[in-house]
């Protein structure tokens, strides 16, 4: 809901409450004065219009107020909870949920799917050298290098740390590894520079294609991939590897 919407809701919101008011401030003098006998002079309707009329407008604006406060913060929360903050990619658990979702949406089209793991190389030695400012920039660097490569489709998010998840929607493995490895070279050539100190930095992948009568989840093909990731990092790092089939 934008600025106007939220105006207009608050705007007729206190109109509403207003006339509520009104016409139950209304009802209770005419009963009060029924039951006490007591003569219906037009001062008093008069009275028991005016005040509801200037104080329930207050008290809806500061409790609208109040309600619009909250959304926001709501709505913040809900962000911060989908993004990484450093990076701007899909946080975990958000990636997790929109992955399963996509998984279901390319089953029902059968569209092939594969998932990888990009896990930066020796990344702990940068932070232990040049400081975690330097760590941060390169994980930025790296994630607007991945997001230029990848199209509307795909999904990607960081995962926690120098780990990050990519699904390629409607892809097939030879065309995965022809994206990848590009991607990969891509990375190895990039320098970043940080406090005038270039920084080189290379990325080992674990890759897993969707085998549908086995996988019914994202977490049994993050499984396969983490494992092949794990066969790319004892080989040397700084390359791909592709998990096997059950």
């Amino acid at each position: 809901m934008d600025y106007r919407e939220r105006e207009k809701s608050r705007w007729l919101r206190m109109l509403f409450i207003t006339v509520i008011s009104i016409a139950i401030s209304l009802l209770i003098t005419f009963l009060i004065l029924l039951a006490t006998g007591t003569e219906m002079m037009p001062i008093i309707f008069i009275i028991a219009t005016i005040a509801p009329a200037v104080t329930a407008p207050i008290v809806s604006w500061s409790i609208s107020g109040l309600m619009i406060k909250v959304q926001k913060l709501e709505e913040t929360h809900r962000k911060l909870a989908m993004y990484d903050h450093l990076t701007g990619l899909l946080s975990r658990r958000e990636f997790l949920a929109q992955g399963n979702e996509l998984l279901q949406m390319c089953q029902s089209n059968n569209q092939p799917v594969v998932f990888a793991y990009l896990d930066l190389d020796h990344f702990k030695k940068i932070n232990d050298t040049y400081g975690h400012a330097a760590g941060d920039e390169v994980l930025v660097s790296f994630a607007n290098l991945v997001k230029k490569t990848l199209r509307q489709e795909d999904l990607l998010g960081r995962l926690g740390g120098e780990e990050f998840a990519l699904i390629l929607v409607n892809t097939r493995v030879v065309e995965a590894k022809q994206k990848l490895e590009l991607l990969r070279k891509s990375v190895a050539k990039m320098t970043i520079n940080y406090a005038e100190q270039p920084l080189k930095i290379t990325v080992s992948l674990g890759v897993a294609d969707w085998d549908r009568p086995h996988e019914e989840n994202l977490i049994s093909l993050m499984k396969r991939a983490d494992n092949a990731l794990y066969s790319a990092k004892s080989s040397g790092r700084n390359q791909l590897a592709f998990a096997k089939l059950f």
